[in-house]
């Protein structure tokens, strides 16, 4: 068994992410952890990789029915634009608070310095989510009052992309027909699994960062602006 969250909390987190994008993730993720063999292996359950390349299989052959990726691309509009309007403005007040603690002699990493540009609104979330691992990181060379405040909006802000109201969204999930709840938690199972692994990952290459570092979700998040039906640009490069 991959895990033992429940099927409502599988549900409620396979209806964020786009099947094809989780697939190509599956595809990198599953592939490094084969070249790193038994070792890897030894650090999940018994048979746990080969349990989800069958998971993988059941959400492409779901992939096939329109009407169920009619409604993937509905709930994740909707879920993806939550948030976006508050990001944006968080963004630009952590670059600035960045960009006054460099002139003032501070060492501040790029990725505080700049609001690089996001296509779509995936992209935009996992944005947010390196510039507040970065903000945590140097937040005692932010200068001013605040930053404690400014990094909790910004976690905050996450949440919110990453789920709306919960009692509203368990009432809406429930409401699904059957066919795309299964589809959801398949999805949903199919991410979980990918984290777990990561997680291996990362523990079995502990002392080489590098190594460590493959075992990321980077695809999923970069794929996740490619489709051309979605909506414009979120917003353009601003600096």
């Amino acid at each position: 068994m991959i895990t033992n969250v429940s099927k409502e909390k599988l549900v409620e987190v396979g209806s964020r992410f786009r099947a094809m994008y989780l697939v190509e993730q599956a595809g990198y993720t599953l592939g490094i952890a084969a070249k790193d063999g038994q070792a890897l292996c030894d650090l999940l359950p018994e048979g746990f990789l080969k349990e989800m390349d069958g998971v993988v299989g059941e959400v492409k052959a779901a992939m096939q029915d329109k009407e169920l990726m009619k409604e993937e691309a509905k709930d994740a509009t909707r879920q993806q634009n939550l948030a976006a309007e508050r990001a944006k403005v968080w963004r630009r007040k952590v670059v600035r608070r960045a960009t006054r603690a460099m002139r003032l002699g501070e060492s501040i990493p790029d990725g505080l310095l700049a609001v690089g540009r996001t296509r779509k609104i995936p992209e935009l979330q996992g944005q947010l989510e390196v510039m507040i691992k970065l903000f945590e990181e140097n937040i005692s060379k932010m200068p001013g009052k605040g930053a404690d405040q400014l990094l909790a909006e910004g976690r905050d802000i996450l949440e919110v992309f990453r789920s709306s109201d919960a009692a509203q969204e368990v009432k809406r999930l429930k409401s699904l027909p059957d066919s795309v709840v299964s589809f959801y938690e398949k999805k949903g199972l199919l991410y979980t699994g990918l984290k777990a692994v990561n997680d291996a990952g990362h523990e079995l290459w502990a002392d080489e960062s590098e190594a460590a570092g493959r075992y990321n979700l980077s695809i999923l998040h970069r794929n996740a602006g490619k489709r051309k039906e979605e909506p414009k640009p979120v917003e353009e490069t601003k600096k």
